[in-house]
């Protein structure tokens, strides 16, 4: 018999003295570890040697760490390719803001053509050695842990990697930083407080928000230098850097938004009371006595997992598929956390056979966001899902096809089915296609006491006040008469303390906003030149604090302002006049009927439509963001507008 056999036979010998042990507290399975050791293929020997480290230590506790990391790892992969190194010189380079313009060229590029590289396969016993000790380190030395199970510091604290990345040593550089700060700052024992200071900095250092490039996740090391990304970047971030520190934190996500078009994902950090606290993202502090919201709607939560998850399994086979496929099943469903327990049973239409998913709108179709679990009665149950948000039961053969009527799930427990009546009718007053939700409405006020001044001088010795926002913006634009009435050489726009949101600013030198007077932009900032592109959909975001930090402008030619027409940033979602407009409401298995076309001579739009029917207003003329409603009480209801 070979060393390498009598290693392996010691190894099995080993493995079955503790498989009860195991089983009785550890995720662990023989027959998924011996799996993830063949799947292993050559490189199976590098995780047999984590194994056999730990089983001559006679360290129980790390063995079933190794064993949580193996037996999950068939799972784990990483893209490869020399286009990735393209990519993160793109990223700096955008960061930088020297994008050349054939840089342009890779916006469409597909990583998913590129090369999977297994964890398996290539991962070393070195690696996942350090990666275990490192981790434990801080799950035993830090206070907070004391409390923390194992099975959650497993899924917490111990993956060696967050989603498709390349593989790093990132454990050594986060805790370098990020732990010698916060064992300068904190000794104690509140892992929420401790939580708070990694936050705070990670806000300071700031993620740039950018979606131009399609990349898979940032290696960990690339993205602690080149901080830009989006919501999914600024949560690696944040992983990262709190699990280094010993912190539990996951992310957690919604599949598709109900509200926007897009899906979206956050951060989350379990307190010493078990519970989880959303933190990070759009500047939320994790606090244990508040319930925070990024006030988004949701409709189901989903939180990212390293292991494979029993339940969603289980769901699985009682449903006849899952959310995902086969990555869905490491995923956790945590929307009873957000929204407590419950569950909507809706009716189906007759010969629905397939299975049944749960969906909410898009233009492109309806977006399967979880399962339904068949009934008897040719009827549906939907579990933890958010209230107050309009569904689609939907049936998933070789297409997603309405399987019912539209419905939701009310506050009250009670199911709302919207089924149109086609025999009475109501005239409907319609003014936006999309919902106006929260953020996007504090467009319209963040600029309350912005001014807009003029003067000869670009030093600004002597300014003339041309327009003052004193109220609300409560539409796409505004147009004011002006206040000065000498020519003016330059002007400048005057933002209240702290923040900067305009996406265009224009001067007409007669009443009927016939004769534009040029500006040019004298303030040198990036993206300035968007206040006067003419395109209202491109916007200056700009945080000031305490300052109030003007843009200037020079006109073409010294000039008596007679009007100025100004935009605040905008999604340009109110209807608009001249547009072409078609109203459809939606009928079940039979789709979307039309109620007819438009064009709007103001800023809403009347149609007749039938009771009870959910609604979709469709811009013909522009524009991709939509959203479906109801008419209720003289107004149009959003999903976001249900409380």
């Amino acid at each position: 018999m070979s060393k390498l056999d009598v290693k392996r036979l010691r190894l099995l010998v080993f493995q079955g003295a503790v498989v009860l042990f195991l089983m009785s507290g550890c995720v662990s399975r023989p027959d998924r570890l011996e799996y993830a050791l063949e799947f292993a293929g050559k490189n199976r020997v590098e995780l047999e040697k984590v194994l056999e480290h730990y089983h001559y230590k006679g360290d129980t506790m790390k063995y079933r760490a190794a064993c949580f990391l193996i037996e999950n790892m068939p799972r784990w992969y990483s893209y490869d390719g020399w286009q990735l190194d393209t990519l993160h010189a793109l990223l700096g380079r955008q960061l930088a803001g020297i994008l050349r313009e054939s840089d342009r060229m890779w916006h469409g590029f597909d990583y998913h053509t590129l090369e999977k590289v297994y964890d398996a396969r290539v991962i070393t016993s070195d690696y996942l050695i350090r990666n275990i000790e490192m981790s434990f380190r801080e799950w035993q030395e830090r206070p907070w842990n004391r409390t923390l199970p194992f099975e959650d510091f497993c899924e917490l604290i111990l993956p060696y990697r967050i989603g498709n990345e390349r593989l790093t040593e990132w454990r050594t550089l986060y805790r370098s930083y990020y732990g010698r700060l916060l064992d300068s700052l904190y000794t104690g024992s509140d892992v929420l407080e401790a939580c708070k200071i990694i936050n705070d900095e990670l806000a300071r250092q700031d993620c740039r928000y950018c979606v131009d490039w399609n990349v898979p996740h940032h290696d960990a090391i690339h993205l602690f230098h080149t901080r830009i990304g989006y919501c999914r970047e600024n949560s690696d971030l944040i992983q990262y850097a709190m699990r280094s520190c010993g912190i539990p934190v996951a992310a957690d996500f919604m599949p598709y938004s109900p509200d926007y078009r897009y899906s979206h994902e956050w951060n989350v950090v379990r307190d010493t009371t078990g519970k989880y606290i959303q933190f990070g993202y759009d500047g939320i502090d994790p606090l244990r006595n508040n319930t925070q919201s990024d006030g988004r709607k949701k409709g189901k939560v989903f939180r990212y997992c390293f292991a494979m998850q029993k339940e969603r399994e289980e769901t699985s086979n009682a449903a006849g598929w899952n959310t995902g496929g086969m990555e869905g099943k490491y995923w956790k469903d945590v929307t009873s956390g957000y929204f407590g327990e419950n569950e909507a049973v809706v009716g189906l239409s007759a010969n629905v056979n397939s299975p049944v998913g749960l969906a909410v709108f898009s233009t492109g179709g309806w977006k399967v966001i979880g399962e339904g679990i068949r009934k008897s009665g040719n009827r549906v149950c939907f579990r933890n899902i958010e209230p107050s948000i309009i569904y689609m039961p939907v049936t998933l053969d070789s297409n997603v096809h309405p399987a019912g009527y539209p419905f939701m799930l009310c506050r009250d427990g009670h199911v709302e089915e919207f089924v149109p009546d086609t025999v009475n009718q109501e005239k409907v007053v319609l003014s936006r296609k999309m919902a106006l939700i929260p953020r996007v409405a504090a467009w319209g006020y963040s600029q309350i006491g912005a001014r807009i001044e003029g003067d000869v001088n670009v030093d600004f010795g002597n300014p003339k006040l041309i327009a003052e926002i004193k109220d609300t913006i409560d539409y796409t634009f505004a147009m004011f008469e002006s206040s000065c009435h000498v020519p003016v050489k330059y002007v400048r726009y005057v933002p209240p303390f702290g923040l900067t949101q305009i996406a265009e600013l224009r001067m007409y030198d007669d009443s009927e906003m016939e004769r534009e007077i040029k500006l040019s932009p004298v303030t040198d900032l990036p993206y300035i030149e968007n206040v006067t592109d003419g395109n209202i959909l491109s916007h200056l975001y700009r945080k000031t604090g305490t300052v109030s930090s003007p843009l200037v402008f020079e006109l073409d030619r010294p000039s008596r302002i007679e009007k100025v027409y100004y935009i605040p940033r905008t999604d340009d979602n109110y209807v608009w006049k001249g547009d072409v407009y078609e109203l459809f409401y939606n009928d079940g298995v039979n789709g979307w009927k039309s109620l007819g076309t438009r064009t709007a001579s103001g800023k809403d739009i009347i149609f007749s439509a039938p009771k009870n029917a959910l609604l979709w207003l469709r811009d013909k003329t522009k524009g991709n963001e939509e959203q479906v409603f109801i008419y209720r009480n003289n107004r149009q209801w959003f999903n976001s507008d249900f409380l």
